[in-house]
């Protein structure tokens, strides 16, 4: 697979605004499925996976929402 967008379990579309979760880590929310996705440190490329249902997920930093 060359890229995000070669696959119909995800699509352009799968952007969500990171937010900071009750124990204040970030987080965005699975465009999927719904459930909460956090991590340490934003990657690069602004995206993380699900771990749910394998959905990558754009991030929209919270410094840009």
């Amino acid at each position: 697979m060359s890229g995000c967008g070669d696959c119909s379990s995800c699509s352009i579309g799968d952007k969500a605004k990171e937010y900071r979760n009750n124990s204040g880590k970030p987080a965005v929310k699975c465009t999927l499925c719904g459930k909460e996705v956090t991590f340490d440190k934003l990657p690069e490329n602004r995206r993380v996976t699900c771990p749910e249902c394998g959905t990558r997920i754009e991030v929209i930093p919270l410094l840009l929402n």
